[in-house]
């Protein structure tokens, strides 16, 4: 056998080897691309983190709506619900989109992204949001990114912490909310959003606000305030807050 036939014998023998290597002693893993393991679809279900899409319900969203501040300034909050027990999205982009009674753009659609935490109606919030000279009308609210599901751990779950000694005054002037957030659980808890939500005699929402909680250790609560420079145009009747938890970060 010449020179050059040797070299083609080796670099077969070669590529033979790594082609055993990786057909036959693959080491299935959930990022692989491939079927393995006890999976439901490609590195999902079974052991993997990340949902099927068929073993996933759909994100329900309830209601959008534009709250005052002051003039041309509004807050936006688009109230959604996962029925999902155990699955979470860690990040997910969206949009809002606001129109005036002449179904015209007010100010420029704003853009985010969250998380999605299991079980839970939860509501997100963006603030200040100009809208010029218009007055909200309508708001769209959409998710721009596929969502990905993922298994979670449920002693991250919001509905550990409680809300209590809700109090409203001021609301026929300057109003001004304060509430109790409790952590009554063994485990500590970071970097929290609060919304709330005030609801009229109709139950429509009538305003809303948030704040956030750097962090909130077992066995502990802390104190949140909401505030608003105008006065509300009606009654409020009931307060509903909304601790929301990223199960996500919350080990990290």
């Amino acid at each position: 056998m010449g020179c050059f036939g040797m070299m083609a014998a080796a670099a077969l023998l070669i590529l033979g080897y790594y082609a055993y290597k990786i057909f036959f002693t693959h080491v299935p893993t959930c990022f692989d691309n491939i079927q393995n393991q006890d999976e439901q679809g490609i590195d999902c279900g079974g052991i993997c983190a990340r949902f099927c899409p068929f073993q996933t319900k759909k994100i329900v969203p309830l209601w959008s709506q534009a709250f005052p501040i002051q003039n041309g300034v509004y807050s936006l909050v688009s109230y959604i619900q996962n029925q999902n027990i155990n699955a979470g999205i860690q990040k997910i982009n969206y949009e809002f989109r606001v129109y005036d009674s002449n179904n015209i753009l007010a100010g420029d659609p704003v853009t985010g992204t969250t998380f999605i935490a299991p079980n839970q109606s939860t509501a997100i919030f963006e603030s200040p949001v100009s809208t010029g000279n218009r007055v909200p009308k309508n708001v769209f609210f959409s998710f721009t990114s596929d969502p990905v599901w993922e298994k979670t751990d449920m002693k991250y779950s919001v509905p550990q912490l409680t809300i209590t000694n809700t109090k409203l005054t001021g609301a026929d002037t300057l109003p001004k909310l304060s509430a109790d957030v409790v952590n009554n659980t063994l485990f500590d808890y970071k970097n929290i959003e609060v919304v709330a939500i005030l609801h009229g005699a109709d139950g429509n929402a009538v305003n809303a606000s948030d704040t956030h909680i750097a962090s909130l250790p077992q066995q502990s609560r802390y104190t949140v305030y909401f505030t608003w420079p105008q006065k509300f145009t009606e009654p409020i009747t009931n307060i509903e807050i909304i601790p929301r938890l990223d199960p996500f970060t919350q080990a990290k």
